[in-house]
């Protein structure tokens, strides 16, 4: 004869009534292995409660709210253009409506000028420190007259690069003679220091660049050093073909 049923297997564990499982202790088994307060129990609690909870807040969602997701940008022919006259061309020179009408497909020269004549507008409105302006035969994004002294600093500030009369001459002999390794240098006639090699590394006028071809196949090959694009910017120069004749007198 089997036992007698036990109290302490009552509730969810236990086999089921005569009657079968009721909703609340259905719901109390789901609450259970979800980890979940039972959504049933009375406001009491007590011995009824089947899990303990964590009543922390969720800080991922603050206020039980769900997290905001970015705002996207549309890519469409207006966020293009504003793109364009953000980067805008070397030397300031005027962005023209059919240029940007070329890169865009189905998209007219006079639907451009539209669209720049409306981010105009919006700039203005919104008290943007930039606007767009039309200049000749293309539009700007420039800053407003009360801004530029500010961005007259920062472009003075960047553009000043004082170099020293050993800089000066390992930039010279590197540049007639590049790539040079670093124990070419003093067979060149550059006794510049290892520091000064570094800074001018570090202002981004020299780089360091690893042996090509046959010198790269030898175990003892070193690191030679070139000038960059930001040494162009600052002689003004267009490429190194117009580097003058170092045999010709300076000008």
């Amino acid at each position: 004869m089997p036992p007698p049923e036990d109290e302490t297997t009552a509730g969810f564990q236990g086999p089921p009534a005569d009657g079968g499982m009721s909703i609340d202790r259905l719901a109390q088994a789901f609450a259970a292995m979800m980890g979940e307060p039972d959504p049933y129990a009375s406001a009491g609690g007590g011995a009824e409660q089947l899990v303990e909870v964590d009543a922390s807040p969720d800080l991922d969602q603050a206020g039980g709210e769900p997290a905001a997701e970015p705002a996207v940008c549309r890519v469409d022919p207006r966020s293009i253009l504003e793109a364009l006259l953000f980067v805008g061309l070397p030397g300031g020179e005027p962005l023209s409506s059919r240029r940007v009408a070329r890169l865009m497909r189905g998209v007219r020269a006079v639907e451009i000028d539209a669209l720049a004549a409306e981010l105009a507008g919006q700039y203005a409105a919104n008290g943007c420190p930039y606007e767009v302006v039309s200049k000749a035969s293309g539009w700007l994004l420039r800053l407003r007259n009360e801004f530029r002294q500010f961005g007259a600093v920062l472009e003075a500030k960047t553009r000043r690069v004082r170099l020293d009369a050993a800089a000066l001459d390992a930039l010279a002999v590197v540049a007639w003679n590049q790539p040079v390794a670093r124990s070419a240098l003093a067979e060149l006639g550059c006794d510049a220091s290892p520091a000064v090699l570094r800074q001018l590394v570090r202002r981004g006028l020299l780089e360091l660049v690893k042996p090509s071809g046959d010198a790269a196949a030898q175990a003892d090959s070193e690191p030679a050093y070139q000038t960059t694009q930001k040494f162009l910017e600052v002689f003004q120069l267009r490429s190194l073909a117009d580097l003058p004749d170092p045999h010709e007198p300076p000008r």
